[in-house]
């Protein structure tokens, strides 16, 4: 069978390594590299050069079957992962202390962890909620307003400290975070994982999420890559679709993936008689424009630099936005802020992107639910951000995985996969 599958981010990408030999497979990939939102960047600082990410940072392989599945078949090892705690600080500015610091564990010295009081009570009653949720596998049509409403009397007094992270992540107001679902909202509190003695744990790939990329893509052997290479439509005729790009070429194949954003997948479908329904469902998952910069300076973080935090995220004008701090992990004040909706801008600034962060309303989750099971005559898919709720690493992968379980049921790496993942 031949496939085309379009989008060359951490899902396409995925996807074509579960295929490859196994089908004649062609990926088109607008952008002039492979990884979509894994974008790692090298730096000079302090006389050594670190590779920091951009897009997608954090894994966790302890929970993460398929990422652990897929990085160990490339080749990426313990060795490749550096571990730092997690730590945590909230800040309502213009308020110079701020609202929330979280404990950094043992030997943390000056730091000045919030006491008890309202806010840590409800941020422990909205983690132990989110991790509920979670267990319980809750339902995804229950809104964080909802949640908020019918809490604590501390939830309701902290309500802009509880809205701010998911607010953050998906680039919206903090009114807008209240028509998130709960679930989807709480999913950043269930975890990382604490360690035995201290705060949680974060992971990242020592060579950046691009180190995954680059070895997913190493690893193929018969698939057919090409970068730069937008899809302008897809057409279908005599039994086979057929992908136009847009720089001249046609691709007859047997069947299509599409592992594009939802809005992008439905201009794609627009020729394609029959597909209404899909593009409605499409129409349902929105985006907001995130702007990111890499920088030098502790620009975005708090004034007390005791108070440090590895995510630190500001309150202000209805608006929430994180500036990450890498030093714990990489041993360098290097800093990644969020900087679509802030007056200033860092002074030592070294590199800038734009993502675009998933709105995961009840709606949208309901369709893109809908969407990871359909087919149009049972030849096309999609896989990645229209399918999952979760932007994580882990999520794009296992999406991937789907698809491929229905195309290639009896692939090796897929079986492999499986075992592993019965033998954890």
């Amino acid at each position: 069978m031949r496939i085309g599958i379009v989008g060359g981010g951490l899902a396409g990408l995925t996807l074509a390594w579960f295929l490859d030999g196994l089908h004649d497979v062609v990926l088109l990939e607008a952008r002039p590299r492979l990884g979509g939102n894994a974008d790692s960047v090298q730096v000079r600082c302090d006389g050594r050069t670190h590779t920091v990410d951009l897009g997608v940072r954090e894994t966790a392989p302890a929970s993460f079957p398929v990422w652990r599945h897929v990085a160990r078949e490339v080749g990426l090892t313990t060795d490749d992962l550096v571990t730092c705690p997690s730590t945590r600080t909230l800040t309502r500015e213009p308020e110079p202390a701020p609202a929330w610091v979280s404990s950094a564990g043992p030997g943390a010295g000056s730091r000045p962890v919030t006491p008890d009081g309202p806010v840590r009570r409800a941020l422990t009653w909205f983690a132990a909620e989110a991790a509920r949720w979670e267990a319980e596998d809750l339902d995804w049509d229950s809104t964080l307003g909802d949640a908020l409403e019918s809490g604590p009397g501390d939830a309701h007094r902290a309500a802009d400290l509880l809205c701010a992270l998911p607010a953050s992540l998906h680039g919206c107001t903090l009114e807008e975070a209240r028509g998130l679902s709960a679930r989807a909202a709480g999913a950043p509190f269930t975890g990382p994982r604490r360690s035995e003695d201290g705060p949680p744990e974060v992971t990242y790939l020592r060579g950046g999420a691009g180190a995954l990329v680059h070895a997913l893509a190493d690893d193929l052997r018969t698939v057919t890559v090409r970068v730069g290479t937008p899809l302008r439509a897809i057409t279908a005729e005599g039994g086979c679709f057929t992908l136009v790009d847009a720089v001249g070429g046609l691709h007859s194949v047997d069947a299509v993936v599409l592992a594009l954003p939802a809005d992008r997948a439905r201009d794609a479908l627009a020729p394609l008689a029959g597909t209404e329904e899909l593009r409605g469902l499409l129409a349902a998952v929105a985006y907001r424009e995130l702007a990111y910069a890499l920088h030098s300076d502790p620009f975005g973080m708090p004034t007390d630099r005791a108070a440090w935090s590895t995510v630190n995220t500001a309150v202000r004008d209805g608006w929430s936005e994180t500036t990450a701090w890498y030093g714990p992990a990489y041993g360098a004040d290097l800093f990644v802020s969020q900087v679509t909706h802030r007056a200033g801008r860092p002074r030592r600034e070294l590199a800038r992107s734009a993502y675009r962060a998933l709105l995961p309303t009840p709606e949208a989750i309901r369709a893109q639910r809908r969407l990871a099971s359909a087919s149009h005559r049972e030849r096309l898919f999609f896989a990645g951000r229209p399918t999952t709720p979760i932007d994580t690493q882990e999520a794009a992968m296992a999406s991937a995985a789907a698809v491929a379980g229905r195309l290639a049921p009896d692939a090796g790496r897929l079986r492999r996969l499986r075992h592993r993942k019965e033998g954890d």
